[in-house]
């Protein structure tokens, strides 16, 4: 049977009702711990330090990520990467290009001396997963250089061929309108001759219009 409000109140007003006991504290963490962290965030510091000196070994390319069509923009900005997949270049896993991003991203005031041995000890790390050997970066640079003057010598002969076409249809243009010019030439001479042969026509006509005008009517017969 439930109680009634009244009654709810009464037992709310002298019965004691007691709060739970609070948590126990938790137990202090011994100094072995904070020193085997310490240790563990240390190491990990060592080898991020080692991994921003050693570089990754590059993903391997693909030809279909690779741009592809015309390798140059209205502007004449050339899209090397196109140029390279045009030309059939070979596909790399280290191009010449991240051995350039090695060589600028040196520290400066290195010596040339230095800077070969630090360039020799990271391509021996990266050489044998990667082929990162010099030959190799040699070869590729050199299969750049050819593709690059390919393109350039290709597109010079189409500047050439491009040319000689557009100076015919601009010696074709010229001659239409040194034509026109001529036809317009003989117009205004035709003008002129037609225009001179009636004033002088009206002119001789004016006799007549001056006699008959000034001399009695004449009777009609």
């Amino acid at each position: 049977m439930p109680l009634d409000p009244l009654w709810k109140r009464a037992l709310k007003a002298v019965v004691e009702i007691k709060d739970p006991p609070p948590p126990p504290p938790p137990e202090p963490i011994p100094q072995a711990s904070y020193d085997e962290l310490d240790g563990a965030l240390k190491i990990q510091e060592r080898r991020e330090a080692r991994q921003r000196l050693t570089p990754a070994p590059p993903p391997m390319p693909s030809r279909q990520e690779e741009p592809q069509g015309e390798p140059v923009d209205a502007d004449g900005l050339v899209s090397f990467d196109a140029l390279y997949a045009q030309a059939n270049v070979r596909v790399v896993p280290f191009t010449a290009e991240q051995a350039l991003d090695m060589l600028r991203n040196m520290p400066p005031g290195v010596s040339d001396d230095s800077r070969q041995q630090i360039i020799n000890v990271t391509l021996s790390a990266l050489g044998r997963s990667v082929g990162g050997t010099p030959e190799a970066i040699v070869a590729d640079a050199t299969r750049k250089q050819a593709a690059l003057s390919a393109f350039r010598q290709s597109r010079g002969e189409g500047l050439a061929d491009l040319t000689t076409a557009a100076e015919a249809h601009v010696a074709d243009l010229q001659r239409e309108i040194e034509k026109s010019q001529a036809i317009i030439a003989q117009a205004k001479r035709q003008y002129e001759n037609i225009a001179k042969s009636c004033e002088d026509e009206a002119a001789r006509l004016d006799t007549v219009v001056d006699f008959f005008s000034s001399a009695p009517a004449i009777r009609k017969l």
